[in-house]
C-alpha cells in the first residue's frame, strides 16, 4: 500500500475513532450523567393514572369465617362497530361462550352502540379461549387501529361462602345501588370506601396495557356472629321446622353478659347468592321485624318487677280461683286448676290467673305498664340491624280494665323475639338490660379502627336480688314446670315456656285452633352465658305448646352449642 492509501485509511481509522468516542460518550451521558431526568421523561410517556371502584370489604364471624366477600368476575366485552364480519363473529363466538348465535348477533348488530357486554361470569376455559381469538380476524387489532375489537373485563361480585347460613339476617348485595339488604345494607356506607386513583401502563401509542390492580386490602367487618353456634342454631330449628311445619319460626342466641347476638336464624330462609329465587318472605329478619303476642314468655317479667318492689316474694300465695277468676266483666281460666300457689309456682305451672292477679292487683295499672316500659317492651332496642319494629305497647291512656290482666299474660302487647331475647338478658345477668349489638368491629384498610362495639348498658331494670330469685323459679320451670323438655343433662337451664292464642283476622277475636309456641331461656344458671330464645308460628302435627315444640330445641341448642361460648 503506498503512502497516499495508508494516510487515507489512517483518516477513516481516526474518523471512527472520534465517533465511537462520541457515541460512548452520549451512552455514558444518558445512562449515567442523566439516568434519572431520562428515566422520569420515559415513566411520563409510559404509565399514568386512572380511577378505579374501591371493593366492598369483607364481613367476618367472630370466629374468623367469612360471611360476605367480593370476588372478580370476568366478562367479555365487544366494540360492533370495529366488527366488520358480524355474522362470522357470531359464529365463532357462539361454542366458546355458550350461547346461540342469533343471541350473539343481536348484539353485535345493535345501532349506536360502541361496547356490549356479550357474557359475565367467564370460566378460566373461556377466558383463555377469548385471549386467543383476540390475535385472530375478524378480532385482532390492526396496528392503525387506535381500539380494541373485543376485550376481557373483571367486576367485583360479592359472594357469599355459606350460603343461606344467617341468609336472612345478613342479607345481599343489590345490583341496583341503594337496595340491598339485611345486615348488607346497614355495612354498605362503612365497607364501601370511596373511589380510588391507581396507576397503568400504556405503549407507545398510549394504549392502555391490562388492567388497573385493585386494592383488595380494604375495609373489613367483623360480626359478634359464631358460626360454629349459628350452624348449630339452624341445624336445630330446620328439624323442628321439618316435624311442626310452621310458618314461620325463629331462633336466638345471645350472650346475656353483654348483649352481643351469637345467632340468628331464621324460617324461611334463603341464599344471598341467589336472592332472585326467593319469595320476598323468606328475605325477613323475623328476629327483628316481625312482633307477635308472646304469650306466657311474658309473665317472668311482670313477678320480677314485683319481686324488685318488694310487693310479693317467690313464696307468696296467690289464690288462683281453681281455674276460673272473674275480674270485671270477664273471666279468666288456666288450662289446670289451682287454688292456693307460690308466687313461683305460678310462674312453673304458667297460671294465667295467678300472673294476672299480680299485673291487675299487686302492680296495678301505672306500675305495671311502667314495668313494660323498662324491661325494653314498646321500643326498638337499638340493634345494628335495619328494619327493626318497635313492637307495639298501648299508651297508659288506652288501656281498659282487660289490659291490666291481658298484659301480663303476654296478650294485648307485641314483642319481636330479639326484645323477648334482650330482656331476659337482664334477668340472666342480674338485672341489667344491654344494647343488642352484632358488629363487633370495623377496621379500615390502613388498620384503624372505624367501629369498636362492645357492652352497652341501657338500664338497670330490677337489683341482683330479684334477679337471682326469678333465676331459680325459672330454673324451676325447667326442672319440674311447663320447660322440662329443656333440660339438658349435667347443665342448670332455666327459662320460660310460651303458648299464645292468634287473634283471627276475619272474626278479631282469639283463635282456639292457631297458635305461637316458644321457649325462652339461659344457661348454666348458676353462672348464664348463652341465651336462648325460639319461636314457633302455628305449630302442625299434634302438640302446639310451648313446653312440647320450642323448649326441647332451646335444649338441644344449649346442649350442642355452650361449649362455643367461652
Amino acid at each position: 500500500m503506498d503512502q497516499s492509501s495508508r494516510r487515507r485509511a489512517g483518516i477513516i481509522h481516526l474518523c471512527f475513532c472520534v465517533l465511537f468516542l462520541g457515541l460512548v460518550s452520549r451512552l455514558y451521558c444518558v445512562q449515567v450523567v442523566s439516568h434519572d431526568e431520562q428515566l422520569a421523561k420515559r415513566v411520563i410517556q409510559t404509565t399514568g393514572t386512572t380511577t378505579v371502584e374501591k371493593v366492598r370489604g369483607r364481613i367476618n364471624t367472630s370466629d374468623g369465617q367469612i360471611l360476605a366477600v367480593s370476588c372478580p368476575v370476568e366478562y367479555v366485552w365487544v366494540n360492533p362497530s370495529m366488527i366488520s364480519d358480524s355474522v362470522g363473529a357470531a359464529k365463532i363466538l357462539a361454542p366458546i361462550l355458550g350461547m346461540k348465535e342469533a343471541e350473539i348477533l343481536e348484539k353485535l348488530t345493535a345501532p349506536g352502540r360502541k361496547m356490549v357486554v356479550l357474557k359475565k361470569k367467564l370460566t378460566s376455559g373461556q377466558c383463555g379461549a377469548l385471549r386467543t381469538l383476540m390475535t385472530q380476524a375478524p378480532f385482532k387489532r390492526e396496528r392503525r387501529e387506535t381500539q380494541w375489537r373485543i376485550g376481557i373485563g373483571t367486576e367485583y361480585r360479592r359472594q357469599y361462602p355459606h350460603g343461606s347460613v344467617f341468609g336472612s339476617a345478613l342479607g345481599h348485595e343489590s345490583a341496583d345501588p341503594g337496595h340491598d339488604e339485611g345486615l348488607e345494607k346497614t355495612l354498605a356506607p362503612l365497607l364501601s370506601e370511596a373511589p380510588k386513583t391507581v396507576a397503568i401502563h400504556r405503549d407507545g401509542r398510549q394504549n392502555t396495557l391490562g388492567a388497573p390492580t385493585i386494592d383488595l386490602h380494604t375495609t373489613e367487618a367483623t360480626l359478634t356472629i359464631n358460626l360454629h353456634l349459628q350452624e348449630v342454631i339452624e341445624d336445630k330449628l330446620e328439624a323442628a321446622c321439618a316435624e311442626f311445619r310452621p310458618k314461620w319460626a325463629v331462633a336466638i342466641a345471645m350472650d346475656p353478659r353483654t348483649g352481643a347476638i351469637l345467632a340468628i336464624a331464621n324460617r324461611p330462609t334463603y341464599d344471598p347468592n341467589k336472592p332472585g329465587d326467593a319469595p320476598p318472605g323468606a328475605r325477613l329478619n323475623r328476629a327483628v321485624t316481625f312482633p307477635y303476642e308472646p304469650g306466657s314468655t311474658l309473665k317472668p317479667f311482670t313477678a320480677a318487677y314485683a319481686l324488685d318492689l318488694n310487693l310479693v316474694r317467690p313464696d307468696t300465695l296467690i289464690d288462683c280461683e281453681n281455674g276460673l277468676w272473674h275480674h270485671g266483666p270477664r273471666g279468666l281460666h288456666d288450662h289446670h286448676p289451682y287454688a292456693k300457689i307460690t308466687l313461683a309456682d305460678v310462674i312453673k305451672f304458667s297460671s294465667n290467673i295467678g300472673a294476672a292477679k299480680v299485673g291487675a292487683l299487686t302492680l296495678g295499672q301505672k306500675r305495671l305498664h311502667e314495668c313494660m316500659k323498662m324491661w325494653g317492651f314498646g321500643t326498638r332496642t337499638g340493634v345494628d340491624l335495619p328494619a327493626e319494629d318497635p313492637g307495639l305497647l298501648f299508651p297508659l291512656s288506652r288501656w281498659t280494665i282487660y289490659s291490666e290482666t291481658s298484659v301480663p299474660m303476654g296478650h294485648e302487647i307485641s314483642v319481636t323475639p330479639l326484645q323477648l331475647t334482650a330482656a331476659m338478658c337482664a334477668i340472666a345477668n342480674g338485672g341489667t338490660l344491654y344494647k343488642p349489638y352484632v358488629v363487633r368491629r370495623v377496621t379500615s384498610s390502613d388498620g384503624s379502627v372505624v367501629v369498636d362495639n362492645g357492652p352497652q348498658a341501657v338500664r338497670r331494670v330490677i337489683g341482683p336480688k330479684a334477679a337471682k330469685e326469678m333465676v331459680e323459679i325459672l330454673e324451676g320451670v325447667v326442672k319440674d314446670g311447663t320447660g322440662k323438655k329443656a333440660a339438658v343433662p349435667g347443665v342448670r337451664v332455666a327459662g320460660k315456656t310460651g303458648t299464645s292464642q292468634k287473634i283471627d283476622p276475619k272474626t278479631k277475636q282469639y283463635t282456639h285452633e292457631k297458635y305461637i309456641a316458644s321457649f325462652v331461656g339461659f344457661a348454666p344458671a348458676d353462672d348464664p352465658k348463652l341465651c336462648v330464645a325460639v319461636i314457633l308460628d302455628e305449630p302442625q302435627g299434634g302438640s302446639y305448646y310451648g313446653g312440647a315444640v320450642a323448649a326441647p330445641v332451646v335444649g338441644q341448642i344449649v346442649q350442642h352449642g355452650l361449649i362455643y361460648v367461652k
